[in-house]
Order: structure tokens, then sequence, then C-alpha cells
């Protein structure tokens, strides 16, 4: 059984041919004024190597990265009908606070402004749908010492720490104050002001996966159900 997981984000020439329908204009990164930016991919590959390590020889896991959140959701119901024999996962951010008694489509199809698109997601498996709550850069402030790590001695990390405290899970901070906290913490580093598509390639390959789906249940169930999907348990009791 081959995984194949299509993300929201920016994509490149290996994603390209990973692509189940040719897509007419698919660019390599995200070009901004004069700035460009490489893929995603590598930085999810490094951020699910525990995945690669349990799949072995025997299963393959496939990250594709797919551009808009349209297209990503196009790409997997392409792939749902082209390769029904792989477990074909949608990653998309979630945008919005999602409701604990919501399902993960369900939350989609409650998003006016994700309509009329998601609509027609009434048949799929809840297992096949996977969210970053509420949008990926709280996977980042899981994890402070990546950083730490990435932008140096200047970074200041009060403000960060302040908020998960006072809102006590990651999942809980807003996609515009996610990105307020991460301006102010890196502003006067020697890398510049958080830049998402010039460092978030690069923090994705610095993130402890653990330290991340500790701090975000929506990971952490991204983690468990694709290493159950391969027949492993993380619930299991140790042997001794």
């Amino acid at each position: 059984m081959n995984i194949y997981i299509y993300i929201e984000g920016a994509g490149d020439e290996d994603d390209t041919e990973l692509l189940l329908r040719p897509r007419p204009g698919f660019r390599s990164g995200i070009r901004s004024g004069k700035e460009t930016t490489t893929g995603l991919r590598p930085g999810f590959i490094k951020f699910f190597h525990e995945l690669y390590d349990i799949a072995g020889e025997n299963i393959k896991i496939f990250i594709v990265m797919c551009g808009s959140r349209r297209d990503a959701y196009e790409d997997f119901k392409t792939a749902l009908e082209s390769q029904p024999e792989a477990f074909n996962v949608l990653l998309i951010d979630a945008e919005s606070p999602v409701d604990s008694t919501v399902r993960p489509w369900e939350h989609l199809r409650n998003r006016t402004e994700d309509h009329p698109w998601i609509l027609d997601a009434v048949n799929f498996q809840d297992e096949q749908c996977h969210l970053m709550v509420q949008t990926m850069e709280a996977w980042f402030i899981a994890d402070i010492d990546a950083l730490k790590e990435f932008y140096g001695q200047k970074f200041k990390e009060d403000k960060i720490q302040r908020g998960i405290k006072q809102l006590q899970n990651v999942e809980k901070v807003s996609k515009d104050t996610l990105k307020v906290w991460l301006v102010a913490a890196t502003r006067h580093t020697e890398k510049g002001k958080y830049h998402k598509t010039r460092h978030a390639p690069k923090l994705l390959e610095l993130l402890d996966a653990d330290k991340v789906c500790q701090a975000s249940p929506y990971c952490d169930r991204l983690f468990t159900t694709l290493t159950a999907k391969m027949g492993i348990s993380t619930n299991e009791p140790s042997q001794e």
C-alpha cells in the first residue's frame, strides 16, 4: 500500500510529476516581487521522517504540494479515482477555529469561504481529511526551540509564550494572531521578520514532530492515523 498526502502549499517540479492531472501554470515556488522560494515538500518530508522510518521498504509515502487549498482538494479527489488502491490523504489549513464536535470534512463544508468547491465532500472517509489548525504557523509556535535555532539570539519568545499560556492550546490561536506573534518575535533577528514563503520551508525541517503532536491534537491525529494505516498502533503497551 502506498500513501499519498496532498497538501496545501507551495510546490516545485517534483510535485508536478506526482500530480495525476495536468496543471498548466503550476510553478516552482511562489513569487513575491523579486523573491522566490522553493517548495515545502522537503520540509514536510523531514517533518514526517518518523513516518518514513515506520514505512520502511514495504510502504511508500508520497508528499504532494498542490498550491491552493482548492487545488489540493481537486488533486485529492482525482487520486481517489485514479489510485483507489492507495491511501490518499488531504492536509490543508483549517483557517478558522474547529469545533471539537464537528468532523474535519464538516468543518470545511461549513466554511462559506470554501464554497462552492468543498460542498461535494460528503461521502469521503473521515480518516482521509486532516487539518492544520488553524494554520501551519500553529505548528511553528509549538516548537519554540526550532524557532530559536532558526532565528538566532535576537528572537523574542515572550509574547508567544504568554499567549500560549493564556490560551492553553496552540490550535486556539487565530491565523492573524499567529502572524502578529511571529512578526513581533522575529522583527529584529538577522533573518528579518517572519516571512512565510522564505522561512516556512526551513522551519518545517527543524520542527520536532513529537513536540508538535503533543501541542496540536490535530497534528497528533494525522500521525496516529497514518501509523495505524501502516499497521502500527501508537497506543500499544510496551513489551517487557
